[in-house]
């Protein structure tokens, strides 16, 4: 009898052990198309790769909750889709049922000026994010003061562009839920995964940077969650609500608490234990990859992910494409970059220098790289279209020797006939501040009588052999009587001149051949990435397009790490100032912003050859212009850089530069920087 007791004693404090929990899954939905993701999320959850869960679960109870912004009693569509979810539930009609214990829905009634969400942020409107925080604080407020108050514990808010990549992510979330209580976690989810911010993290504010997405699983009994969605939702002078997403704002009130920059938060942190697994970016649950644009082969480490199933691209086939890359001059470390993850298995190079023809096998992770090089016989600037007359792949890409490869990288299309397109607008900022970019566009229009609303980098677009031929024919053409060396050609041929012909024929339809994209909203990886500025243009046109204050800015955008180590993970991490990221098939070097103090703005512009990488300026741009002995240097490294002293007037002058700039000059580099 004792020994039955004492078994019992010991199951019953092991069953106490394991404590039971009300959870919920909120998905939110808004635009029509939401609201057809959500009729259609019935069907995938069904599917072996996405069943919510291996069964219905023996230690809690979870809700699925159906949040529309608007009014369901007023939206025929909405109200219909969730009437046939509830109707699929109640007849158990779908194996996906079994995991909830119920359906519920919810309406924000959030009129037409609340139902706002506009990523460009303030430069569109003051109160962009709206919408997301209206619903949220509706979402918080039926849980604590409303319909649902004390009925969970915690809740997953599942945006309908978090997709399920793995089955039993229901088990997993409620697995991550039951630890938050004993770790005294708040908010638990997944910190930014894509690569869009990395050029420039260093100059964002940390709490933008290590925010955690709102697709994240909210402890409400914990004090600190209560107290964030009190402090984000007062009426103070920021008036947070209107202005700041309520997961950057989360991440700032929590960053001010720990930091003791700001009383009231520190206080508050004080007072509810806070501690640093409060605020928590562990989560196998969710990976946060926002608008970053994918391929379908990544192996996806969470169970579910946030990006719309929109952003997932092929790749293109490696023997489809290569990469012709303009050698104008000795110099670059292009070639150590090669034996790398990235798609050209076909790489050419055109050299604008004394150079026979040869071929080499570089071994590269995915297979042998062929590198052929061979002499160019014509002028750089027609360099797109020597490539198009040199390939024999169906498509191929552009660099040139100022560049490297910024792996790991894909070719991205939507078909095997479809790449992605990546633009910025004509008339935002990005190109506004750049003049080439204007200038591109104008010589497009000149050219082919095409007004064109957005800009493409010429290094950024796929071209498909076959069109990129006829189009040379057609440039040439079109610019007889004209001549790049006396400057009534900007530029030669470029991918706005391409896009342009293009649409001037009329059969052509964008959205036929391209999948367009604006990388200042899209996580656009580029294939490759400049290792240092190319040398100024030195024509003596009426307006300079690429000179000494832009060769400067571009200069200060290049990071060391991101140029050293590609793919280099133990030197990476062996660099103080740098940081490896995990990333795709291997990882990415960056500057640790911890590393440095920015003395930098966001203010100016930056310039590659035609193009341009993020926006950064140098401090007191227009002394370094106005100084003479600063520009004379700055254009001899350039042109040495580019030509060896033969092209400097004053070739003594320009030994003597090579030797001032010695601690900073590689014979396969050039002077990296020089100052006077």
């Amino acid at each position: 009898m004792r020994a039955m007791m004492l078994t019992l004693a010991l199951a019953a404090l092991g069953f106490a052990q394991v404590r039971a929990a009300n959870l919920a899954v909120v998905r939110v939905f808004s635009t029509d198309e939401e609201v057809m993701l959500l009729n259609s999320s019935s069907d995938l959850w069904a599917t072996s790769n996405a069943m919510p869960c291996a069964g219905k679960s023996t230690t809690s109870e979870i809700d699925l909750i159906l949040v529309y912004s608007k009014d369901l009693a007023t939206d025929v569509m909405a109200s219909q889709v969730v009437a046939e979810l509830e109707t699929t539930f109640m007849n158990n009609a779908s194996a996906w049922v079994q995991c909830f214990r119920s359906i519920k829905n919810m309406s924000a009634k959030l009129n037409p000026e609340q139902d706002v969400y506009d990523s460009n942020g303030y430069t569109t409107n003051k109160h962009w994010v709206s919408g997301p925080n209206t619903v949220f604080k509706s979402i918080m407020d039926a849980m604590m003061t409303g319909p649902y108050m004390g009925m969970y514990d915690s809740f997953f808010l599942m945006e309908m562009d978090a997709v399920p990549i793995k089955a039993n992510w229901l088990d997993q979330f409620e697995t991550e839920a039951l630890e938050m209580p004993g770790g005294n976690m708040a908010v638990r989810g997944s910190q930014y995964l894509g690569d869009k911010w990395d050029l420039f993290k260093h100059m964002m504010p940390d709490y933008l940077v290590d925010h955690i997405n709102g697709n994240a699983i909210y402890n409400l009994k914990n004090n600190w969650t209560q107290y964030l969605v009190n402090a984000f939702t007062a009426q103070g002078t920021t008036a947070m609500l209107e202005e700041m997403a309520f997961d950057v704002a989360f991440a700032m009130i929590t960053m001010a608490a720990e930091s003791g920059s700001d009383p009231t938060f520190s206080a508050a942190w004080t007072n509810v234990m806070g501690s640093n697994t409060t605020y928590n970016p562990t989560s196998m649950l969710v990976g946060n990859y926002a608008n970053t644009l994918l391929n379908t082969s990544y192996e996806f480490p969470t169970y579910i992910r946030h990006g719309s199933n929109k952003n997932l691209f092929e790749n293109l086939p490696d023997d489809n494409v290569t990469l012709v890359v303009a050698w104008f001059d000795y110099q670059g470390h292009f070639l150590e970059t090669v034996p790398t993850h990235h798609p050209f298995k076909k790489i050419m190079g055109l050299a604008y220098y004394e150079q026979s023809m040869n071929s080499r096998e570089i071994p590269a992770p995915d297979g042998n790289v062929t590198l052929t090089m061979k002499p160019a016989k014509s002028q750089p600037y027609y360099h797109l279209c020597e490539a198009a007359k040199s390939v024999d792949t169906k498509w191929f890409a552009l660099t040139d020797n100022y560049h490297i490869v910024k792996a790991p990288v894909s070719v991205l299309m939507e078909t095997m006939d479809k790449p992605v397109l990546p633009y910025v607008l004509k008339d935002s900022r990005y190109c506004g501040e750049r003049p080439n970019c204007k200038a591109s566009m104008e010589q497009a229009e000149d050219l082919f009588g095409i007004v064109l609303n957005y800009h493409h980098d010429k290094y950024e677009v796929l071209y498909k052999t076959a069109d990129a031929l006829a189009f040379c024919d057609a440039w040439d053409v079109a610019t007889t009587g004209k001549d790049w060396g006396n400057c009534s050609l900007a530029f030669g041929p470029t991918a706005d001149d391409y896009i342009a012909w293009k649409i001037s024929s009329p059969t052509f339809n964008v959205s036929d051949e391209f999948t367009p994209k604006d990388k200042t909203r899209y996580g656009w990886r580029a294939w490759t990435s400049l290792w240092n500025p190319a040398p100024v243009d030195d024509r003596n046109c009426e307006t300079t397009l690429y000179g000494i204050k832009e060769y400067l800015e571009t200069l200060g955008n290049i990071s060391t790490c991101a140029v050293d180590y590609v793919e280099n993970e133990t030197a990476c991490v062996g660099d103080s100032t740098c940081m490896w990221k995990p990333m795709f098939q291997s990882g990415v070097c960056m500057l640790d912003p911890k590393s440095i103090t920015t003395t930098t703005t966001v203010e100016g512009a930056v310039f590659n050859v035609i193009e341009v990488t993020m926006p950064m300026t140098v401090d007191n741009a227009s002394e370094i212009i106005n100084d003479v002995t600063v520009t004379t240097a700055m254009r001899c490294v350039a042109q040495f850089s580019s030509n060896g002293c033969g092209a400097v007037n004053d070739h003594a002058s320009c030994i003597a530069l090579q030797r001032r700039c010695s601690d900073h000059f590689d014979p396969q580099r050039g002077c990296k920087f020089m100052s006077a």
